[in-house]
């Protein structure tokens, strides 16, 4: 590496993949999804060296996953092919609101990592993981490992899945509805139990994100809203790209709000053709 030459930060996305099928889009599409995967894909457009390390099916969904983390420039050198049915989420669009479906996990179901998985996690400068990843018995582990840990609850920060790996977490993002005192309540008992960053998602209304003290950050005006799918997911890997690339807090927020925004205006968690 040339002197002066900044290295380039790395995030390892661990966790779920799945295929969004919206099924009043011409007559049934698929997308390619799931948290980890949409926030390691705009990590990577970021210029984020973004690893996915996960499982895919055998099926032509799997294959679609693939070829969509590939061509977007995502490492996909720890993704596992199980024999069986990618993850599928059911979608379906109600003025422009994804409404989630039925969920089959497929080959998530049973999948866990093993160690070359968590020795490549664990060396990234931020490991990134979401509710549904099923591998909490791992968080311990790549904790001692000295992985920096960020995780997504969703909107359930009290889901049993999000509380037996908060303790572990540096940064823990989930969403909310509004800036309130009880928020607020909320995201210090969060902070307490181990993250020394907690942010709140408030779709419209911004983010709210706790360190020392509370940062507020509005929500950028999106140009076009045509689907919600992924806003979240892009809020957070703006944000972690912010945070990687030396931003201060408000600078990542506000990262992650224009990305979100811009994520409205097309179908599916990050652009792409979308099988049929």
């Amino acid at each position: 590496m040339e002197h002066g030459e900044r290295k380039q930060k790395t995030l390892a996305s661990f966790g779920s993949s799945c295929i969004d099928y919206y099924v009043n889009l011409n007559g049934g599409t698929a997308f390619a999804g799931g948290g980890p995967v949409n926030s390691a894909v705009i990590a990577a457009s970021l210029g984020i060296r973004a690893k996915y390390v996960g499982a895919v099916g055998s099926d032509a969904y799997g294959a679609y996953l693939l070829r969509c983390m590939r061509e977007k420039g995502v490492d996909t050198s720890r993704v596992h092919v199980v024999d069986g049915e990618s993850a599928l989420c059911e979608v379906t669009l109600a003025d422009h609101e994804r409404i989630l479906g039925d969920y089959r996990e497929g080959v998530l179901a049973d999948f866990k990592l093993n160690e070359e998985d968590m020795r490549q996690i664990a060396e990234a400068d931020i490991c990134l993981c979401d509710l549904w990843g099923n591998q909490a018995e791992f968080f311990p582990k790549l904790k001692e490992a000295g992985a920096c840990i960020a995780f997504d609850c969703a909107d359930t920060p009290d889901d049993s899945r999000a509380q037996a790996v908060i303790p572990y977490c540096d940064l823990l993002f989930f969403s909310a509805e509004e800036d309130t005192p009880a928020l607020r309540e909320k995201m210090r008992s969060l902070q307490d139990q181990g993250p020394r960053i907690v942010v709140a998602t408030l779709g419209s209304r911004g983010s709210l994100a706790l360190q020392e003290d509370f940062v507020c950050c509005e929500a950028c005006q999106p140009d076009a809203v045509i689907d919600s799918m992924g806003a979240g997911d892009t809020y957070i890997a703006g944000f972690l790209a912010g945070i990687l690339n030396g931003m201060t807090l408000a600078e990542a927020m506000k990262q992650g709000s224009r990305l979100a925004a811009a994520a409205l205006s097309y179908y599916g968690a990050f652009p792409q053709e979308g099988l049929r």
